[in-house]
């Protein structure tokens, strides 16, 4: 097993965001990545890093690296915004991957996904039972079919249903912090990586599939752009994700399209609520980005 290679800290899961934000005002030289809970974090690393690649040669080629004419010179498989997905589609697309098992829907927080489903701000009539509804509900008796679950999480489930049967404008998608809190237990692990700047971080973080599927200065290149342009600073990673948070967020659907465009060379799935080929709207304005790969 490959010894994790830099500082991780333990803090408490319920003051993550009040953890984060201290780390970044007090350590100076240090970027805080949020990891999750650390057996977890610690198994990924052993079971998806076989080879650590050493961050000062990824560093030193990624700064060689001329970045826009990298994406400039590729082509997606599809052009941008060429595909408009609904809410609906894409609630049904994200939660649908949260209740693939029964056992799923209790080992994910689902208060990601509430606080996050928005209802129309006037409903004449009641919203029709969409799939997504009718599989959620099947889950659910799957559940207390199987004595799975306690009842304040089934009850949980339950106003999860409600609130999408309502309708769900505006899209639906985790904010970063939360996907990596861990719904059970106290604590959480934060990377403490050793930095000149925010964006040298992701030089570090080789367990996920961002590091899998493009080369990875092309990957650090890439978050050296988000942080020029956007002032874009990674403040959590898992093998499925990346989170940034926006100093500067993305004005326009034309940068929108630019930033799923390049994600979508790097191998990305979905950003915020927005999967590859839509317009991307999720992205404008938004204080954190929340980066998929499948």
């Amino acid at each position: 097993m490959l010894d994790i290679p830099f500082q991780v800290e333990t803090v408490p899961a319920d003051q993550a965001e009040t953890a984060l934000k201290a780390l970044i005002d007090a350590e100076d030289g240090v970027s805080p990545i949020l990891l999750g809970d650390r057996d977890v974090f610690s198994t990924e690393w052993a079971e998806y890093v076989d080879v650590f690649e050493n961050p000062a040669t990824i560093l030193a080629e990624a700064r060689a690296l001329d970045a826009n004419r990298w994406f400039a010179n590729r082509r997606t498989r599809r052009e941008t915004r060429t595909v408009d997905l609904g809410a609906t589609h894409r609630a049904q697309a994200w939660l649908t991957r949260m209740v693939q098992l029964p056992s799923a829907a209790l080992n994910l927080p689902l208060r990601m996904v509430k606080g996050l489903v928005r209802t129309p701000k006037s409903t004449e009539t009641e919203a029709p039972e969409d799939q997504l509804v009718v599989n959620l509900r099947s889950q659910l008796a799957e559940l207390e079919a199987a004595g799975e679950g306690t009842e304040a999480e089934l009850a949980e489930i339950r106003e999860v249903i409600a609130e999408i049967k309502a309708g769900v404008d505006g899209g639906l998608f985790p904010d970063p912090v939360d996907y990596v809190t861990p719904r059970r237990g106290g604590d959480m692990a934060a990377g403490l990586v050793k930095t000149s700047e925010p964006w040298e971080s992701a030089a570090w973080l080789q367990h996920g599939a961002y590091a899998i599927c493009a080369p990875k200065a092309v990957f650090v290149a890439h978050c050296r752009w988000l942080w020029l342009e956007n002032g874009a600073r990674l403040i959590t990673a898992s093998t499925d994700h990346v989170g940034f948070q926006m100093e500067r967020p993305i004005a326009s659907l034309i940068e929108a399209a630019e930033v799923m465009r390049r994600f979508e060379l790097l191998g990305a799935i979905e950003i915020n609520g927005d999967l590859i080929g839509s317009d991307g709207k999720s992205l404008v304005g938004a204080e954190r980005l929340w980066v998929w790969w499948d």
